[in-house]
């Protein structure tokens, strides 16, 4: 298949539970901006080709855009007058393996966003990411312990909660290779999040708009309020292979995503707190990193290591 007319302009790299979600629903408010596939992961495609373990330790196959021609798919016959785009969360921690992918689809002119979140507080999140669908069962540290063995065995990269944070060389290796990144912060998107998206339709080209609803945040963490019905949600069971097939005639594949997601965000209440033990670790682990980053992008991230 040939490259549609009109092909993504602009692609978030990242990170993983830094408000991305948000950012796309956020974004379909404006009339000029298409984005017609939130994530496909093809950047990325070639370590999830090699998926071959269950769910969540990785995506299943069927869902992930891996050819050239799936890709380009998703944008054809969109309206030259739209600024296109995807909203991506592993490109960032797989920069090296994403960057030449992107260049060669999309060329050097694209526009790179990138959005960071104090990663001490992105790791728990990610942590707690998994707890919500009761997928992770032991503590934060057995699961900290266990992230080395886990990327060792190629679990998806939202299990590699420590190693995700990471982000100067991340974000480096984006800002040599293309000409237009901005990086902004997961603070102020919750603090002023009027203000990121006005900045955000600037950068990528599209029209200034001043009437954005962002009160609602999406995907939130939090845990269970009954464990049975967000097993019932989030596991597969013999109701929901008889019930799937009415669902599949009844709604779109966005629309089912979205049922479920409210009804697993209707059934939680607000997760436990990081411990001020793991803190203060996690805090060390991430200190000459963040110092870099500080540097890289010119923002005070002091606050990130304070107390």
């Amino acid at each position: 298949m040939k490259e549609p007319l009109n092909k993504p302009r602009f692609l978030f790299a990242g990170t993983a539970k830094a408000g991305t979600t948000s950012i796309y629903e956020y974004l379909k408010q404006h009339p000029e901006i298409e984005i017609p596939i939130k994530e496909t992961f093809y950047f990325m495609r070639d370590v999830l080709s090699k998926n071959t373990l269950p769910y969540p330790r990785q995506r299943p196959l069927k869902e992930l855009i891996l050819n050239p021609s799936e890709y380009w798919k998703n944008y054809e016959n969109i309206s030259a007058d739209k600024v296109v785009g995807e909203i991506g969360t592993g490109y960032l921690y797989y920069s090296q393996m994403s960057i030449p992918r992107i260049k060669e689809m999309l060329g050097n002119e694209v526009r790179i966003c990138i959005i960071l979140r104090n990663p001490v507080e992105r790791c728990y999140s990610s942590y707690m990411h998994f707890v919500k669908d009761l997928h992770e069962r032991g503590a934060f540290q057995e699961s900290l312990i266990a992230e080395e063995s886990r990327i060792q065995k190629n679990w998806d990269f939202m299990w590699h909660h420590k190693s995700v944070g990471k982000y100067a060389q991340q974000v480096e290796a984006y800002m040599s290779a293309f000409p237009h990144v901005r990086v902004w912060l997961y603070d102020d998107l919750v603090n002023n999040p009027t203000q990121i998206m006005t900045e955000i339709v600037n950068f990528i080209g599209a029209s200034p708009k001043t009437d954005w609803k962002v009160e609602k945040h999406f995907n939130p963490s939090g845990q269970a309020k009954n464990a049975s019905l967000q097993k019932f949600i989030t596991h597969e069971n013999p109701l929901k292979f008889i019930i799937r097939p009415i669902f599949r005639l009844l709604f779109s594949k966005e629309k089912r995503e979205q049922i479920r997601k409210n009804a697993k965000n209707s059934n939680l209440v607000r997760a436990e707190k990081l411990t001020s033990s793991d803190r203060a670790e996690l805090k060390l682990f991430y200190e000459n990193d963040i110092q870099k980053l500080s540097k890289l992008i010119n923002r005070d991230l002091s606050h990130w290591l304070s107390p």
